[in-house]
């Protein structure tokens, strides 16, 4: 596939100055070059970076008088290169040598660019052959893919398919490679039909997009396109690598875990809540995690604004997750931020205990249980946290949580992420 835009640049280091000179002579270059910064010198952060973006090269400023820092940048080179061998490292080096450049070398790096004798003709040309070696290995691994009939032959203007996520009747969600922004995107596909299934599918997804593209905060994924073809139409997303609350909760959580996820999802939630959004299907397998294990809320298909139809569901129409619904979504009633307050309820509970806290053979029977069993307790190592779930999971509108705030304000401060 021919790239449209400049190469996509990552330059690790604390010196601004350089760094508007290497803005400026790459983007001299390729006006439409991408040039991302970072700060951090933590290899996994860099690692979940590259492999979310793939750059085309990664620029390392490393001043070699200072041991310790030399030790730590060449150390994220070389776990960088061994996540994504395609990347491209370029090293450029202050008080080098000739045992500095074999050093680099080791760890990864493509090029080592003395910076007493930089030239601008020598940063442009290690950048392009950082570009070319991108290039050809993303073709390569899309023929790869072609050959094992593993990638959709589904296609979409300005979007490489790289692997299919998952599944249904009526859509797929695939993830895929921007061409345009350089990263790779989660692309969800639906099907574009007659029947009133198919319609009530696409309206569905019409407003998801409407509610997503509205909000910008670091809770809710990023949106980035909307189109229709022919037979479908599309959505593209932020990818968030790191996997879902979901994946997490197989792993026991600490009671500081299950708190800073309990307080982080509130907020998100005050974030919706306070333009008039209701999820209406919070699960764990609509959080995604983020590398600092910050939860981001996705998948607004079920989503209403808490005006439309007075708040109701719908007579005789039940949406969401058996696992996780509340009383009066599973009864067809009236919803409003206390319903996604309960969904939160549950989680937290599957957060203390590894457990849900309703099971059965069918849905009805589980949703049965939301709408008519007691409120569940606590075991005695976690019961510390029972006023938590009696508010949340009150069968009751009136007798739970108004609102995330007053959550948030029983929470108190926040506790401490534990990855």
């Amino acid at each position: 596939m021919a790239h449209t835009s400049g190469p996509n640049l990552l330059v690790v280091g604390t010196d601004n100055q350089r760094l508007q000179w290497l803005t400026h002579h790459v983007t001299s270059r390729w006006p439409t070059a991408q040039v991302s910064t970072a700060h951090s010198d933590d290899p996994a952060v860099l690692v979940k970076w590259i492999q979310e973006r793939s750059p085309d090269a990664v620029i390392l400023q490393i001043d070699f008088s200072n041991e310790s820092l030399a030790v730590t940048r060449l150390n994220c080179m070389l776990k960088m290169s061994q996540a994504q061998p395609a990347v491209h490292g370029i090293v450029i080096a202050e008080n080098g040598s000739e045992q500095a450049a074999v050093r680099a070398m080791k760890s990864g790096a493509r090029d080592y660019l003395a910076l007493a004798r930089i030239t601008r003709d020598a940063l442009l040309k290690a950048v392009a052959e950082g570009a070319e070696r991108q290039r050809a290995a993303a073709q390569a691994a899309l023929a790869q893919l072609t050959r094992s009939d593993k990638i959709p032959t589904i296609q979409v203007p300005g979007y490489a398919i790289l692997k299919e996520i998952s599944t249904t009747n009526f859509s797929s969600v695939y993830l895929a490679r921007s061409e345009r922004l350089r990263r790779n995107v989660v692309l969800k596909m639906m099907s574009r039909g007659t029947s009133p299934k198919e319609l009530d599918v696409a309206e569905r997804f019409q407003r998801e997009y409407e509610i997503i593209s509205s909000i910008e905060h670091r809770a809710i994924a990023e949106i980035y396109d909307f189109g229709m073809l022919p037979e479908h139409q599309f959505l593209a997303m932020e990818y968030i690598p790191c996997g879902d609350l979901r994946d997490r909760l197989r792993s026991p959580l600490s009671v500081d875990e299950s708190l800073y996820y309990l307080r982080s999802l509130a907020e998100a939630l005050c974030v919706i809540h306070m333009v008039g959004i209701l999820h209406r299907d919070l699960k764990p397998a609509n959080i995604m995690l983020r590398e600092d294990n910050s939860p981001v809320l996705i998948d607004f298909g079920l989503a209403r604004r808490s005006l439309e139809d007075a708040g109701s569901t719908g007579a005789g129409q039940v949406l969401g997750s058996p696992y996780y619904i509340s009383p009066e979504q599973s009864q067809g009633f009236r919803v409003d931020a206390r319903t996604d307050l309960y969904s939160l309820g549950v989680m937290f509970y599957e957060m203390l205990t590894g457990q849900r806290p309703y099971t059965g053979r069918t849905a009805m029977e589980i949703m049965a249980q939301h709408a008519r069993a007691a409120v569940p307790r606590l075991p005695a190592n976690v019961a510390l946290q029972q006023a938590l779930i009696d508010r949340l999971m009150a069968k009751r509108l009136e007798d739970r949580y108004t609102c995330a705030e007053e959550l948030l304000a029983d929470l108190g401060p926040m506790v401490s992420a534990v990855a």
